[in-house]
């Protein structure tokens, strides 16, 4: 008899709530709860599913019987990644999505809390590594690796044999060349083609991408003007 499995979602935004309709749509999981930091929590329920404080939430549900999955947006990549990292000492399973929209080869190795929406087309040999979120219409081609805590936005193309590193972001309907070797904490901008190397905490855009800044001090954030006047 097939088992429902219980999903806690950390995060209470919008994004969160996508990510919960999309494991209660298309997935063996159903959401029992949300949660957020006490100091962070903006609402008490989303689609009349209560939010919790993270603090309390193992009092309330067992870590033996609940997965939890971190619904983390990239405003912020090095939150995205911490926030991940936070979850794993809770002690719950870490859940992972994958739509059944997608192309997914069965050679294709996936980490804890991987997000892939309908849509993306993921080639043999392809490793996507904790944490990564890759949008609606990607494709990523054969033997390429995406490292951990990386956001690929949607209709960009990665190609075959190569290497993003961790906490990158590549923008919507970007290209990255095959054989690129894409290091940690890169951002290509939007509609950008990427042929060559790049270097770390470095943003790349243009056709061809050329190196336009450094983010080193606080990594990749992105806040789109009409989130910033929403708060």
């Amino acid at each position: 008899m097939h088992t429902e499995k219980r999903l806690i979602i950390y995060g209470d935004s919008d994004f969160a709530r996508m990510v919960g309709h999309y494991f209660e749509s298309d997935s063996e999981y159903r959401v029992v709860a949300y949660c957020a930091d006490r100091a962070y929590r903006s609402r008490d329920e989303i689609d009349g599913i209560r939010v919790f404080d993270l603090e309390t939430i193992q009092s309330q549900f067992a870590p033996e019987e609940h997965a939890i999955f971190a619904a983390i947006g990239y405003k912020s990549v090095r939150t995205h990644r911490d926030l991940f990292k936070k979850i794993t000492t809770l002690g719950y399973p870490v859940a992972s999505y994958i739509s059944t929209k997608t192309a997914v080869d069965s050679s294709c190795r996936i980490g804890r809390n991987v997000l892939i929406l309908p849509g993306v087309i993921l080639e043999p040999e392809t490793t996507i590594e904790d944490n990564c979120f890759v949008n609606s219409g990607v494709t990523v081609c054969h033997h390429t690796t995406i490292g951990a805590h990386t956001i690929l936005a949607a209709g960009s193309v990665i190609g075959g044999h190569t290497h993003i590193g961790e906490a990158s972001l590549i923008g919507f309907n970007a290209t990255v060349a095959e054989l690129v070797d894409v290091a940690e904490e890169t951002l290509l901008g939007a509609g950008s083609v990427l042929l060559e190397d790049t270097q770390p905490c470095t943003m790349y855009a243009g056709m061809p991408a050329k190196a336009v800044r450094s983010h080193k001090e606080k990594g990749i954030m992105i806040v789109p003007k009409k989130l910033q006047k929403r708060g």
